[in-house]
């Protein structure tokens, strides 16, 4: 799915299922306003993250995002805005 045409909700939705398949211990909050490392997101599981999103997107990501944009909705946020879809916002 080309990055352009999605909206954040359907990125946020995706990120915080991804999520909740890889945390091995329950007690762990995932949503979307938790941060990464909240999540228990450390470098490895983060670029294994990020390469799932790319193939999920169909489109390249610097690893270092979940850093620089350290929610689920921040980083969807971002990848909406610089996909130019428009639909920043959205969801």
């Amino acid at each position: 799915m080309p990055a352009g045409n999605m909206i954040e909700s359907e990125i946020r939705d995706w990120c915080v299922a991804y999520v909740k398949r890889t945390v091995v211990d329950p007690s762990i909050p995932v949503g979307p306003d938790v941060t990464f490392a909240q999540m228990g997101l450390d470098s490895a599981t983060s670029a294994y993250f990020i390469v799932e999103l790319e193939e999920w997107l169909g489109t390249e990501l610097d690893p270092e995002l979940v850093f620089d944009y350290p929610t689920i909705a921040d980083l969807a946020r971002h990848i909406v805005a610089r996909g130019g879809g428009g639909h920043a916002g959205a969801g």
